[in-house]
């Protein structure tokens, strides 16, 4: 007697899943908006991606064409994509914010304005990345190498210039709650706030540690700190 082999199926790719709905979905905004670009779905990978030029319109009227090519993550729409210099044209540089292979930084990671549940999420994103080129551009126009744009410094200082953001910029709070931010200090909510306020912590800090632990995530904060070596990872930028 043969028993039937109970061996899970590879799952679909995203953009086969509800019958292609999600494709044809974003194809349509692409097509409408960015026309120059092209899906394209590698059969041996299983990804998508979107190839094809950007196209910049100056205000003397002269327009620039930048080629792009967008990697779709497996688990799209839950993670955005990634955007890369598919023709090289500009230098890898931290100051740029470009990091390996031609990969853009387009903002710090708890800053991402993703969001997986919105039906115009990858025109959103496209926006951004043009505004992110029109940058390059600039950057390139006036010499003066600085970035032309609002930013967050590279890797843990990155991190930590955002923690402080959510902090009120007040460096001796920030101090006084890292232990916490990072796990090594627990306090209770009905306990003194570790930043010195004598108030309780549920009222004055837990909400704003919270929301800097839960912007971050757990495992990057472990990265960040806990493995000394890798202090300074090519974190994204805004």
């Amino acid at each position: 007697m043969y028993r039937r082999s109970h061996s899970r199926s590879k799952p679909k790719p995203w953009f086969e899943r509800e019958g292609g709905e999600i494709l044809r979905a974003e194809q349509g905004l692409v097509q409408a908006h960015y026309p120059s670009l092209t899906f394209r779905a590698d059969t041996e990978s299983g990804r998508m991606y979107l190839d094809g030029q950007i196209t910049l319109q100056a205000n003397c009227g002269v327009a620039t064409s930048i080629a792009v090519r967008i990697s779709f993550p497996p688990n799209y729409p839950e993670t955005e994509p990634t955007a890369y210099d598919a023709g090289g044209r500009f230098p890898v540089s931290a100051d740029r914010h470009i990091i390996n292979e031609g990969q853009f930084c387009l903002w710090l990671p708890p800053c991402c304005p993703w969001d997986k549940d919105d039906p115009s999420r990858l025109l959103r994103f496209l926006d951004e990345l043009a505004v992110f080129l029109e940058r390059q551009l600039v950057y390139d126009a006036t010499g003066r190498q600085e970035w032309p744009g609002p930013q967050y410094k590279h890797g843990t200082a990155g991190y930590e210039e955002f923690m402080l953001s959510k902090l009120a910029n007040n460096e001796e709070d920030f101090r006084s709650l890292l232990p916490v931010i990072l796990g090594q200090l627990r306090p209770g909510r009905n306990e003194p706030c570790p930043c010195g306020s004598k108030q309780k912590y549920k009222r004055c800090h837990a909400s704003s540690v919270a929301d800097i632990v839960s912007r971050i995530g757990r495992n990057t904060l472990d990265f960040l700190y806990k493995r000394p070596n890798l202090r300074n990872p090519a974190a994204t930028m805004m």
